[in-house]
């Protein structure tokens, strides 16, 4: 996965040369969110699909942080965009992140495995904290 500087982010951004980016909230400023983003490698590149004249049709996957922090899937949807990230700017201050993924013939697996390795982690972290709580109690 190619990522971008800060310097090429607008050109690549304005020319909608990506496949998708990561979006997260500034931790210092609620009013913010950072995006970063990325080119899938030519494993994962595909055609576009289900798109219209309107614009690319596009994987959202959003969470929100419970109570410990840990993600929470809050929503995983698909929809056509024609500026995928000023969409997302307009969940500033939502407390949410995420992933927004162009659609091609090949995506499907590409955010699977994004789903299944975060929702996999947050699994791990709870068995951990829920391991150590139990040892605290000894």
């Amino acid at each position: 996965m190619k990522t971008y500087s800060p310097e090429e982010e607008n050109e690549v951004i304005k020319k909608q040369e990506y496949d998708g980016f990561y979006f997260l909230p500034l931790k210092d400023d609620e009013d913010g969110l950072k995006l970063s983003f990325f080119t899938l490698k030519d494993e994962h590149q595909g055609v576009p699909i289900d798109g219209s004249s309107f614009g690319d049709m596009f994987h959202i996957v959003m969470f929100r942080p419970d109570e410990d922090g840990q993600p929470i899937l809050d929503d995983s949807f698909e929809a056509i965009l024609g500026d995928p990230a000023q969409y997302i700017e307009n969940l500033v201050g939502a407390k949410i992140y995420g992933c927004v993924l162009r659609k091609t013939d090949k995506s499907g697996e590409w955010i699977h495995d994004y789903l299944t390795g975060i929702l996999g982690s947050v699994i791990v972290n709870k068995l951990k904290s829920y391991a150590n709580s139990i040892s605290n109690l000894r």
